[in-house]
C-alpha cells in the first residue's frame, strides 16, 4: 500500500514517542510535549496506538535489551528530547537482527569464494569451469589430479562445468552430494534444505542420509531433499530458475510470505512481517533484485499492508 509523505514523517515520529515513553525515568515537560503531539489530529492518536501495538508484539520484545548510554543518530525524525535508554534499545535490538544475515566467521574462514548480501559473483575455478554466486553465498574448493570438488557452504550457485572424464566434478551440500560431467545446473542450500536445478546435460544427486539410490536429474528438471530422502525430479521453467543470474525474481502465484523470504536474501537490513492474514496472498510479478528496496515496494503494491522503517535497517509490515 503506497503511503504518502506525512505518513512516513507521522510513523517516524510515532516510533520515536513510543520509545520515549517506555522510559521510565520521563519528565513531565516530555509527557505533555507528546499529549501536545497526539492531539494534533485523529490521524496522530491512530498512528501511535498502531506502532506501539507492532511495538509491544513478541517478534520485537524479545530481542531488544536495555543498555544505558547516548542517544544514537540513527532516528530520522525523533522529538526535542533526550531518548536516554530506549533509543540505544532500538538499536540494539536493529543490531541482532542484523547479525542473524552475518555469515558465520568460521563460514568466511572456510571459503574460496563468497558473495555478500545483495551481491552476485562469476568466477573461473581452477578447471576452467563457470561459478556464479548469488547472494550470501559461499563455496570451498578441493581441487586435485583426480577429483574435483566443490564444498557449498551457504547459498546458492550456478556451475558451468568444464568436461574431464579423467576428475569427476563433485558439489556438496549440507544434504546432498551432486555429481556432474559437462553440465551447467545450479544448487541452492538453506535452512528448507537443498535443491538442485538442471539447465544442460544431466547430474546424479545422491542423499547424504544414504536412504536410496543416486537420482539421474536431467535437463528442465528440480530435485530436492525432503525429510529422510529425496524428491521426485519435477519439471521447472529454466527462465524462472536462472532468472536469479539476470538480477530478476519472477513468480507465479507464489504465497506472499515465500516471495518475501526470496526478496530478504538480497535486502541489507530485516523485514518483520507483522500481519500474517496477507501470508496466503498469492503474487505474480517480476522482481529486480538488484534493486531490493524498490523490488519489496513493488511487492507492498500487491497487499495492504503499511510500513515503519529503522535506520534503513530493519521494515516492519504491519
Amino acid at each position: 500500500m503506497a503511503q504518502s509523505e506525512e505518513d512516513v514523517r507521522l510513523r517516524k515520529e510515532a516510533v520515536a514517542w513510543v520509545i520515549c515513553l517506555q522510559n521510565s525515568r520521563i519528565t513531565k515537560e516530555e509527557r505533555r510535549a507528546f499529549e501536545v503531539w497526539q492531539a494534533q489530529s485523529p490521524q496522530h492518536a491512530l498512528i501511535y496506538r498502531t506502532v506501539s501495538r507492532v511495538w509491544d508484539s513478541p517478534e520485537l520484545t524479545a530481542a531488544a535489551s536495555v543498555v544505558a548510554g547516548a542517544s544514537p543518530s540513527w532516528l530520522e525524525s525523533k522529538p526535542t528530547f533526550s531518548l536516554r535508554w530506549p533509543v540505544l534499545a532500538a538499536a540494539c535490538l536493529v543490531f541482532v537482527v542484523l547479525l542473524a544475515d552475518h555469515f558465520d566467521i568460521s563460514i568466511r574462514w572456510q571459503a574460496d569464494y563468497q558473495t555478500g548480501v545483495g551481491e552476485r559473483r562469476t568466477v573461473e575455478l581452477p578447471d576452467q569451469s563457470i561459478a556464479t554466486l548469488n547472494t550470501q553465498t559461499a563455496l570451498a574448493l578441493s581441487f586435485d589430479g583426480t577429483t574435483r570438488r566443490i564444498r557449498l557452504l551457504k547459498g546458492e550457485v550456478f556451475l558451468k562445468v568444464q568436461h574431464d572424464a579423467e576428475r569427476p566434478f563433485f558439489v556438496e551440500s549440507a544434504d546432498t552430494t551432486v555429481r556432474a560431467v559437462g553440465t551447467a545446473f545450479v544448487v541452492r542450500t538453506d535452512a528448507g534444505g537443498d535443491r538442485i536445478t538442471v539447465l544442460e546435460g544431466a547430474v546424479e544427486v545422491e542423499s547424504k542420509a544414504k536412504t536410496g539410490f543416486p537420482v539421474a536429474v536431467t535437463a528442465g528438471s528440480q530435485i530436492q531433499t525432503e525429510p529422510h530422502h529425496l524428491s521426485r525430479p519435477q519439471a521447472v521453467d529454466m527462465t524462472t530458475a536462472s532468472s536469479w543470474m539476470r538480477g530478476r525474481l519472477v513468480v507465479q502465484n507464489v504465497p506472499f510470505t515465500q516471495v518475501l523470504e526470496e526478496l530478504q536474501r538480497y535486502h541489507a537490513g530485516r523485514i518483520l512481517l507483522m500481519n500474517r492474514q496477507v501470508g496466503h496472498i498469492n503474487v505474480t510479478g517480476t522482481y529486480n533484485v538488484d534493486d531490493p528496496a524498490g523490488a519489496l515496494a513493488l511487492l507492498l503494491q500487491t497487499v495492504p499492508l503499511s510500513t515503519i522503517s529503522l535506520a534503513d535497517r530493519l521494515v516492519i509490515l504491519f
